[in-house]
């Protein structure tokens, strides 16, 4: 019967594997450095004006400095017509939460308003991510 758990990894081993896995791209680890305000309200604002002008996610991700991003209502075809940032920033772990409202329009034309909350991340690079798609 032991046979059969040598063939793959144990519960243990695996568990430590993706646990450090995640650790290490979400930067969430003890050792992670915290995201600086100023460099995750640029990058959100940057992201936000570029889908404001029709750009895609994708065009971010080939600038210099890139910035990669996930938004599903982006990624949909919905257009971004204004937005408009709610607050100051709020520290969670090593990323910066940003609440933003944002006025969309559908290919269709249908106009939309939602608060959206994006999770920035500044080291080891530039993420911005929807949180609540």
């Amino acid at each position: 019967m032991n046979e059969n758990r040598t063939s793959s990894p144990s519960r243990p081993t695996w568990l430590a594997g993706v646990l450090s896995l995640a650790l290490g791209i979400g930067g969430c680890g003890p050792s992670a450095t915290p995201s600086d305000d100023a460099d995750g309200r640029k990058a959100l604002q940057t992201a936000l004006d570029a889908w404001k002008e029709g750009e895609t996610p994708d065009a971010l991700a080939n600038r210099t400095p890139s910035i990669h991003v996930s938004d599903g209502d982006w990624k949909s075809g919905l257009r971004l017509q204004s937005y408009q940032p709610e607050g100051e920033g709020k520290l969670i772990g090593s990323d910066l939460n940003y609440t933003v409202v944002l006025e969309l329009k559908s290919p269709k034309g249908k106009a939309s308003k939602k608060t959206a909350v994006y999770a920035v991340t500044t080291h080891p690079q530039l993420l911005v991510l929807r949180q609540d798609d």
